[in-house]
């Protein structure tokens, strides 16, 4: 991401910035659980959804080797899918409501939800949620949707200093965002085998890094100002 930064390719890193934020998501569902749930929910990682995309996977293979142009591309396709014994017996462990129970636990939405509700002395997540609005703009360019390009054209179409203050403020979330990850699991780690070591001057050092990027934050929304009187940020139902 840091070179794609230096390159000021914006919306690539935020692209990339979709899988660290699943992978974020997930180690921190697994961390701040208690035990016996973060045993649980490691094998489930691990094992269990594994099995289940197994499933999925072979399915996909087999459907790709009947479509297959030749005999070799067939032969290595079909050679992806799981073997008649190993299928009936994860679809026999893995019935589709089990599956499909289990898949929802995991979604990226539901962990967040989950997160959401982790209010310790020591890991305060209740402000996890923030973090859905980044995740939903790197989907859209994913996806390559209409969302996607409607951003991409309110950007071309601004004035060259209104585009200034917008990308700066865009480098300053891609820049800080990834380290403010790091340091939420370092964290929930921290939390999870109870440590009680202070470490003052990371603490410090993460603070600066935040108010570093605010600055570009509230330049590009002081100068959005007109656009937005009158109106006042609602909570969520």
């Amino acid at each position: 991401m840091n070179l794609l930064l230096q390159e000021w390719k914006l919306w690539d890193c935020d692209i990339l910035m979709r899988s660290a934020l699943e992978c974020a998501t997930r180690f921190l569902f697994v961390a701040v659980a208690n035990n016996p749930e973060r045993s649980q929910r490691i094998e489930e990682y691990t094992t269990s959804l594994n099995e289940i995309e197994d499933i999925l996977r072979s399915e996909k293979a087999k459907t790709a080797a009947v479509n297959a142009d030749d005999d070799h591309d067939a032969m290595l396709l079909g050679g992806a899918a799981l073997s008649p014994d190993k299928e009936a017996e994860l679809r026999s462990k893995w019935p589709q409501s089990k599956r499909k129970a289990l898949k929802q636990k995991w979604s990226f939405s539901e962990i967040v939800r989950v997160l959401e509700r982790v209010n310790y002395p020591t890991l305060n997540l209740t402000k996890y949620g923030s973090l859905l609005h980044s995740y939903g703009l790197s989907s859209h360019l994913i996806h390559a949707d209409q969302t996607a390009m409607n951003l991409m054209r309110d950007r071309a179409t601004r004035t060259a200093e209104e585009r200034r203050l917008l990308e700066q403020a865009h480098f300053a979330r891609l820049a800080v965002e990834p380290t403010t990850l790091l340091f939420i699991c370092w964290r929930a780690m921290e939390h999870a085998i109870e440590s009680t070591t202070k470490h003052i001057s990371l603490v410090e050092a993460m603070f600066e890094l935040l108010e570093e990027g605010r600055q570009y934050h509230e330049e590009f929304a002081i100068s959005q100002m007109h656009l937005y009187e009158g109106v006042t940020p609602t909570n969520p139902p």
